[in-house]
């Protein structure tokens, strides 16, 4: 979705180059009619997903007039959007200091801080974009995303009342994104996975299905459908049915790479994860140890610290009677949940592994 936001932004900045071009540009008129049509060409080709030809004509309109504020922020978005965080920042940094009233130029500096997970800066880019503009949806998306994190963050350190808070700015952001693009579906999904982690799961299940209803490939929207039918209902086959779904539409968007850069793409592996994880655990509990053993190994192949996935790994083998491989995984477990300073599952490790002798 975080595509389809930029094709929206990019459509309408293109209308901006054609008919308030000097609010960005103190040119002359041959420089600014030259740059504004090296900006279409480059809105052309991020309408056809050909970013690198997109780089080329809006470092040309850059060219043609250094005082266009418009080119610097659609050079600037577009380094975002190919991952190239550092000049990046350099042009949404000319951006505001040509016109330090472009809400856009803020958003996507929040990005390239998002992208570094530098999230506190982030949302504060965030914060300066949304006072700026009415419009910034992309803004209160991300600024969901960062409580979001903060909150489960807060939650694994047992803090309870700082993690409902941040869950509850984080509720707040996406309803604000949502009323400025009320169809769509990652953000009802986004909202879903904000209300599970409430405790409102009925409301969680409503946005999932919503999400669905408008995209019926949205993967997170199936993969958070699974994780309700697991948790909340313990249907389990309709929860495998909704992961494996997840499985097949992620596997085919990270294999295309439509449209993503390279920290998408691995948010994307990430989320994926998440789906194996659901279904070993379900064959877990199932006492299907083989194939849960499968699914746990492809968790950790593409999260190597992940120590829930090992966790799951160690109570497969455990299932199996191999206790020795058990231990050893339940060890690796207890090692990144104390680097990662996850103060509930260490204990719980801890006292697993002293039951069993350890």
């Amino acid at each position: 979705m975080y595509n389809k936001i930029f094709i929206t932004f990019i459509v309408f900045l293109i209308f901006m180059f054609s008919f308030t071009i000097q609010i960005f540009s103190k040119g002359n008129g041959g420089q600014i009619e030259t740059a504004r049509i090296h900006s279409q060409k480059a809105g052309e080709y991020i309408k056809e997903n050909n970013w690198n030809a997109a780089l080329g004509e809006a470092k040309k309109a850059v060219q043609a007039d250094p005082k266009y504020a418009a080119g610097h922020l659609l050079l600037g978005i577009i380094y975002v959007k190919l991952g190239q965080l550092d000049p990046a920042e350099k042009e949404l940094k000319a951006t505001m200091d040509l016109d330090s009233n472009i809400p856009e130029a803020y958003t996507y500096m929040g990005k390239v801080y998002y992208y570094r997970e530098n999230l506190d800066k982030a949302l504060e880019y965030y914060k300066k974009a949304v006072s700026k503009g009415t419009q910034e949806v992309l803004a209160y998306q991300d600024m969901g995303h960062i409580y979001y994190q903060k909150s489960r963050q807060q939650a694994a350190a047992g803090k309870k009342t700082e993690a409902d808070q941040k869950m509850s700015l984080s509720v707040d952001s996406y309803k604000k994104a949502l009323k400025i693009e009320p169809k769509n579906s990652d953000l009802h999904n986004y909202l879903g996975a904000a209300y599970y982690y409430m405790g409102k799961t009925g409301d969680a299940k409503g946005e999932y299905y919503e999400a669905i209803k408008l995209d019926s490939k949205n993967a997170s929207a199936y993969s958070n459908i699974g994780e309700y039918f697991f948790t909340v209902k313990k249907d389990f086959k309709s929860a495998m049915e909704a992961y494996k779904k997840a499985i097949e539409l992620y596997t085919k968007e990270i294999s295309s790479k439509s449209g993503l850069n390279p920290k998408e793409v691995e948010a994307k592996k990430l989320e994926l994860a998440l789906c194996h994880f659901g279904l070993g655990s379900i064959y877990n509990l199932q006492e299907e140890a083989g194939p849960a053993i499968e699914e746990f190994k492809k968790v950790i192949k593409i999260d190597q610290d992940n120590p829930q996935a090992y966790v799951g790994l160690a109570s497969s083998y455990e299932l199996q009677g191999d206790k020795e491989k058990a231990v050893e995984y339940f060890k690796k477990a207890l090692k990144f949940a104390t680097e990662q300073k996850d103060t509930q599952l260490k204990s719980a490790i801890e006292a697993k592994l002293k039951r069993m002798g350890q």
